[in-house]
């Protein structure tokens, strides 16, 4: 059985503070979430142990913790920290970065070097590294093969578990079921989005794309939930990073069209 998380940055206004964030994660269960997903800079101006007290107390879990590549090597102990203190198996590792991509194929080899020193770290802590999949990995590199194919099929990246993002996966032209297809098996966390056209004020013909909460937009959820619940997915999350009303009502909304389409 599936379950479903909040972005919690969707309601990153409200997490300024330590008792902001706690507050939020009420409202969050009360929406009727079964967990969240943190992004690391929420945690800054927060005591773990209070996190985790609240967090126990309403039955909520945290799916991941998302982080970017380069805290592996400057904070991976405070990654770790926080996710054994907040009993989160799943450790975000960020994204490749253009510092790597923009080297082509040298830079992917140089990404997979420092790769494997991380999963190797957090294997003796019994944590998965998460890879959080976005677009850029789809640029064909100069050799002819994706980035993505280097990162999917390297022994370095083996223990690599991956966060898929549906909208991100729209913007390479690349099918998300054909994504979750190569990585069955390995994909627990799937976020999702939807994605609406709303026509330009000024130029009709320049129609720009937004955000908006789940059945809003244009994308095939149901089919696509259907496809990332064969392929292993474990949990659903849903949020905007720009809302066009109450963040909170958004994430209610795409809660309840996100369990309509069967994701719980």
């Amino acid at each position: 059985m599936t379950r479903l998380a909040a972005q919690l940055n969707t309601v990153r206004a409200y997490c300024g503070t330590q008792e902001e964030l706690l507050d939020t994660l009420s409202r969050i269960r009360a929406l009727g979430f079964d967990g969240v997903e943190l992004e690391s800079s929420l945690l800054k101006n927060a005591d773990l142990q209070a996190v985790a007290q609240r967090l126990a107390q309403l039955g909520l879990e945290v799916c991941s913790i998302r982080s970017p590549f380069a805290r592996t090597g400057y904070g991976m102990e405070e990654m770790i920290a926080e996710a054994k203190a907040l009993n989160c198996i799943h450790v975000g590792v960020g994204t490749l970065t253009a510092s790597y991509f923009t080297m082509g194929p040298a830079g992917v080899e140089k990404y997979l070097a420092q790769a494997q020193a991380v999963c190797e770290r957090f294997s003796k802590e019994g944590l998965r590294p998460l890879y959080s999949l976005r677009f850029h990995e789809f640029m064909r590199l100069s050799d002819g093969a994706w980035s993505f194919d280097k990162l999917e099929a390297a022994t370095e990246t083996a223990s690599y578990r991956w966060e898929t993002d549906v909208l991100c996966l729209t913007r390479t032209a690349v099918e998300p079921p054909q994504v979750f297809l190569r990585l069955a098996g390995r994909m627990p966390v799937c976020r999702l989005s939807d994605q609406k056209i709303r026509e330009n004020e000024t130029y009709f013909f320049y129609a720009r794309r937004e955000e908006c909460p789940l059945g809003e937009g244009l994308f095939d959820l149901p089919a696509w939930i259907e496809a990332a619940k064969r392929a292993g997915a474990e949990w659903f999350t849903v949020g905007q990073d720009l809302c066009d009303r109450d963040p909170f009502a958004c994430l209610k909304a795409s809660l309840e069209k996100a369990k309509e389409f069967g994701c719980a």
